[in-house]
């Protein structure tokens, strides 16, 4: 399935958000890792409901791009991690930077 950037800007934007919000969620994810609907959620701060999402979920599990593994985790198919990299524009996770945690002085 070769996807275009064209066709990934023409999903309607629920869709967009879904997708690029699993490399946003977990920057060390790797393809075909899914995130459960609860991850999501949080991932879209609160954007969309619960219920939206999951019936987002549902409409791409009948086109094929992700599946549904133990009624809670939505894992990209092949078809789904390529439309994760034209959505994100093959950009990428964002990388999260924290400060290194200072060690006790009376260690």
């Amino acid at each position: 399935m070769a996807v275009t950037a064209e066709y990934a800007r023409s999903l309607p934007q629920i869709y967009q958000d879904v997708l690029r919000a699993f490399p946003q969620f977990s920057p060390t994810r790797k393809a075909g890792y899914g995130l459960s609907y609860q991850s999501l959620y949080s991932a879209l701060n609160g954007k969309y409901t619960l219920g939206e999402i999951m019936q987002a979920c549902e409409q791409m599990v009948q086109a094929g791009v992700i599946e549904i593994r133990n009624r809670i985790f939505a894992t990209p198919t092949e078809a789904g991690e390529e439309l994760i990299a034209a959505v994100t524009g093959n950009d990428p996770a964002p990388r999260v930077s924290v400060p290194p945690f200072p060690v006790p002085q009376n260690r």
